[in-house]
């Protein structure tokens, strides 16, 4: 049981971005206490990042925060995040696929949850997180949501202009910021076309209702001591030879199939009847 893990390999800019959740976290002020969360972007060659807050970790909050970030940082080839109920839908329904799946299929980004319980796979995300409560949270006392937000961008003016990143080289990279190295390569990343906007997307509810376009979203799951993995709130029974190892789990939203995949290799193949 020695396979490799399927990891991602991030050489340029937007090639991959970590998606992570911080929270929920509170907030003391005069008017009372304001509990929040803070969704997190970081691009794991090009070291930009993106952060915002909300006062609910909701699918809805969760797609203005990946606009937001796109916007910001360019659209990633690879978006990859963890198993949050706001980013997976929590499998409520088997063959359903969430509204941020539907998101980066719309966008042609190859979305992928890491296993479940292994938060180290996210590390480049995770490692902001830390330097972000550092910096913004447990250095500035925000009695309001607003003043958060006023420190938050002062953080990423910072972060991207004013602090050197340990991963970038001046002879390699022609900077040490990420900032400028974002400004150098704006025109090379994809961007969200223009006029795209969530609203268009609300039903008479106002709830998110986008539409399910070809592609692919992956998940990496490791085998339980069944023989089985859960992709999207179901079982599915892969080999009990396989287990502790890593298999990816992708939903082709076009065929309609499930494909899993060991080191390229197809071991397993499921219906998939996307609702």
């Amino acid at each position: 049981n020695n396979q490799p893990y399927p990891y991602i390999k991030a050489e340029n800019m937007g090639d991959l971005h970590q998606t992570d959740l911080v929270g929920p976290r509170h907030l003391r002020g005069k008017k009372g206490v304001t509990r929040f969360y803070s969704f997190h972007t970081v691009d794991v060659a090009g070291h930009t990042a993106f952060t915002s807050q909300f006062t609910d970790k909701q699918t809805v909050s969760l797609c203005r925060h990946l606009i937001e970030t796109w916007r910001f940082m360019g659209v990633p080839e690879v978006s990859q995040m963890d198993n949050e109920m706001a980013a997976t839908g929590g499998g409520r329904y088997p063959y359903s696929i969430s509204q941020v799946i539907r998101l980066h299929l719309l966008m042609g980004i190859h979305l992928v949850f890491i296993p479940q319980g292994e938060p180290g796979r996210n590390a480049s995300v995770e490692s902001f997180n830390a330097l972000w409560q550092e910096r913004v949270l447990r250095r500035h006392t925000c009695p309001t949501l607003t003043a958060l937000k006023r420190k938050n961008e002062q953080f990423l003016r910072y972060y991207h202009y004013e602090k050197p990143h340990r991963s970038l080289r001046q002879k390699e990279h022609g900077t040490r910021f990420p900032g400028v190295l974002r400004d150098h390569l704006w025109k090379y990343l994809r961007h969200i076309p223009k006029g795209f906007n969530l609203e268009k997307y609300k039903d008479s509810n106002g709830h998110l209702s986008l539409p399910i376009t070809k592609g692919k979203v992956s998940f990496i799951r490791k085998v339980d001591s069944h023989g089985k993995i859960e992709v999207n709130g179901s079982t599915y029974f892969i080999r009990r030879k396989l287990e502790g190892q890593y298999v990816v789990a992708a939903i082709f939203t076009q065929r309609k199939r499930l494909i899993v995949k060991q080191d390229n290799k197809v071991i397993r193949s499921f219906s998939f009847p996307i609702k």
